[in-house]
């Protein structure tokens, strides 16, 4: 029992120090996008009562919502994305080594080979066949 409890609260602590990194959302019905709630750590408790979401923050403020305009709650990390992509001319780089598709597969010995187009990475950096 002993361990058990250990273990429990190890995957707690865990858990709470990754919380901040994560937001929480819900798809909106009615506008169809995703609408912030706060992130997990201003947040105290949510309670589903009487048709209404009522998120209560540390700081005691509380925010409700229709449940009816809620389509699916979710925690999420806040979105990055890819800022620029800088093209290279791809007879002027020399590329050596196995060649690997984006879900880590490996596809070939060397980029030599006749590849189908698409995005490989070979090296370590992103390869696009044309």
């Amino acid at each position: 029992m002993k361990k058990f409890l250990m273990m429990f609260a190890a995957m707690a602590f865990t858990m709470s120090a990754f919380a901040e990194d994560y937001t929480l959302y819900y798809e909106s019905a009615t506008e169809g996008g995703n609408v912030e709630v706060s992130a997990v750590a201003k947040l105290q408790k949510l309670v589903f009562k009487n048709g209404v979401l009522a998120v209560t923050f540390k700081d005691g403020t509380t925010q409700t919502t229709n449940l009816s305009a809620v389509k699916r709650l979710f925690f999420a990390t806040p979105a990055t994305g890819v800022e620029s992509v800088e093209a290279e001319d791809v007879e002027n780089v020399k590329v050596e080594g196995a060649v690997y598709d984006l879900m880590g597969r490996k596809v070939s010995e060397n980029f030599g080979d006749n590849l189908p187009k698409g995005m490989y990475i070979v090296g370590g950096k992103k390869v696009l066949v044309k």
